[in-house]
């Protein structure tokens, strides 16, 4: 069972505030953290100006089901980021602690800047210092999530992953 907790017209109103506080040059890739920030960078490159030149891919795992455990790299490119402007679009800052090992990790590639962009956070997260984080939607709950590209930790039914209103899953 669910509820829509945000619809898909604050969604969309929030991916639109996040658009306009990214700086895009010719410069720029996007690096989209999978599984759940694919549907979000989606609806955010239709709205960036100009749009990325180049989107790469990370994968990194911290939930089973429900719980949360450690961070696992499932998947880093090869891309040679020296001296990019790099775009990090994930669907949601927990603690923080994925989006502060992707900093650490991006920082030993020397790009020329670093912008992190999430659709929605929970309150309480901590980053590292100086990190440029944008967050379209503040939440203070420990709901689990489903919808713009969140599966709610039912990750055998991925009807919810896919629709535009962020949603609470009820256990």
């Amino acid at each position: 069972m669910y509820h829509i907790k945000y619809s898909k017209q604050e969604v969309a109103a929030a991916i639109s505030r996040i658009a306009a506080e990214t700086k895009v040059s010719d410069n720029s890739v996007l690096l989209v953290v999978m599984n759940g920030g694919v549907w979000f960078s989606h609806q955010l490159m239709c709205k960036l100006q100009p749009v990325p030149s180049e989107v790469e891919y990370v994968k990194l795992s911290s939930y089973k089901g429900f719980n949360r455990g450690k961070i696992s790299q499932d998947y880093l490119p090869d891309t040679d980021f020296a001296g990019k402007d790099v775009i990090v679009v994930d669907d949601i800052c927990d603690s923080g602690a994925t989006l502060n090992m992707i900093d650490e990790w991006l920082k030993s590639l020397r790009p020329a800047s670093v912008q992190f962009r999430t659709l929605i956070s929970r309150k309480g997260y901590q980053l590292n210092e100086g990190m440029d984080f944008k967050t379209g939607i503040e939440d203070d709950s420990q709901d689990f999530f489903a919808g713009c590209g969140m599966d709610g930790g039912i990750n055998a039914d991925m009807e919810f992953r896919y629709i535009s209103a962020i949603c609470v899953i009820e256990k």
